[in-house]
């Protein structure tokens, strides 16, 4: 369904292989190109931040899920904290994009990538908050045990990893340029 809206961007050509009755149909891409508005290396930069941020992140939502403690059985602690993977896999995806990114990049590229981090990484800082808060608000009522404050540190940092991988997301900026390909160029 979603990758209709891409259909515009390819042209199918038919190439003729010896020996073989039918012509091969090769896609080819016309639509818009996206360069980074970052330098090279602050990409780099990026792609390790996020890769590096993101697994910190997925074991500080991990951790307190196998934590046997008061705020380990506190809905509001936990169920934040659980519904926070759900972004979390979404951000892992657009890492994905990010990492396999060429010097251009194709507009679905571009919209999986950019798009997708950005709603993401909010709502990972949002579900983290929520959690933090909860645990915050706790631990501060219950005799806490060793437990509790595991837990605590663990939403509290997830929060906190949420918060940079929300920040950086300016860097993922990119820019359209024109696409050699495209049947208006190629009339010029």
């Amino acid at each position: 369904m979603g990758y209709k809206q891409y259909a515009k961007d390819y042209e199918i050509e038919y190439v003729d292989r010896p020996g073989k009755k039918r012509p091969k149909a090769v896609r080819i891409y016309v639509g818009p190109y996206y360069r980074f508005l970052a330098a090279p290396e602050r990409i780099r930069q990026t792609k390790w931040l996020y890769l590096a941020g993101l697994m910190t992140l997925g074991l500080f939502l991990l951790l307190p899920l196998c934590v046997n403690g008061t705020l380990a059985r506190t809905w509001y602690v936990q169920v934040p904290a659980a519904a926070a993977w759900i972004p979390w896999v979404l951000a892992a995806a657009s890492v994905w994009r990010l990492w396999t990114a060429g010097e251009k990049v194709e507009r679905e590229h571009h919209d999986l990538m950019g798009g997708r981090m950005s709603g993401s990484s909010l709502f990972l800082l949002i579900f983290s908050l929520i959690s933090a808060v909860g645990a915050a608000l706790t631990i501060g009522r219950i005799e806490a045990a060793r437990e509790d404050w595991l837990v605590l540190g663990c939403v509290a940092c997830a929060a906190v990893c949420s918060a940079i991988l929300f920040a950086r997301r300016k860097d993922l900026a990119m820019v359209e340029v024109e696409n050699p390909e495209k049947p208006q160029a190629k009339k010029k």
